[in-house]
């Protein structure tokens, strides 16, 4: 069940939960971790979770190639029953979106207790509040610094996890009702 305790694996994935299309700002991402790429030895995979629409056709075409392949793995659409066990697979989700709706992986990744980066953005500021990282969606040296903390200093990570579940908290079906 989500929201049991703090989540934080040391060798999970960096997750990014959403349909592949333009406003997911996916180009951003795979720039900030090829980034990561080109500077550390040892980094976790990249997860793409998320049906892609034909206006993804460059990026699989880009996690293909150097230096992404082998680095990079869309798994395409996730089912609902399916996606517990895929948050406990992460280190971190990652939505660098350019406009969010609500944000629905944030919450969940929250409610699983893994730490969040979010685009400061939309309605992802709001719904993550002070516990998450916030960067600019259009700033992949900061979103790659963003990433390399989280996947690398656990006194970051596991404070980062709680204030998620605390923030998650706030959230309740009855009270969206």
């Amino acid at each position: 069940t989500l929201g049991r305790a703090p989540n934080v694996p040391a060798d999970g994935c960096v997750l990014c939960v959403g349909t592949l299309e333009p406003r997911k700002n996916i180009g951003t991402l795979l720039d900030a971790y090829a980034r990561l790429l080109s500077r550390r030895t040892s980094l976790p995979r990249l997860v793409l979770a998320g049906r892609a629409t034909p206006e993804a056709s460059e990026w699989l075409s880009r996690i293909a190639r150097t230096p992404l392949a082998g680095h990079v793995t869309h798994l395409g659409y996730v089912p609902n029953e399916e996606r517990e066990a895929l948050y406990a697979s992460a280190r971190l989700l990652v939505m660098p979106s350019l406009d969010e709706g609500f944000g629905l992986p944030a919450l969940e990744a929250m409610s699983a207790g893994i730490p969040v980066i979010v685009s400061s953005r939309g309605s992802l500021p709001e719904v993550v509040a002070d516990a998450g990282t916030l960067v600019d969606p259009l700033d992949a040296a900061a979103l790659a610094d963003a990433i390399e903390r989280a996947v690398s200093d656990d006194e970051w990570a596991l404070p980062a996890a709680q204030a998620g579940l605390a923030r998650a908290r706030h959230f309740a079906w009855a009270d969206s009702a």
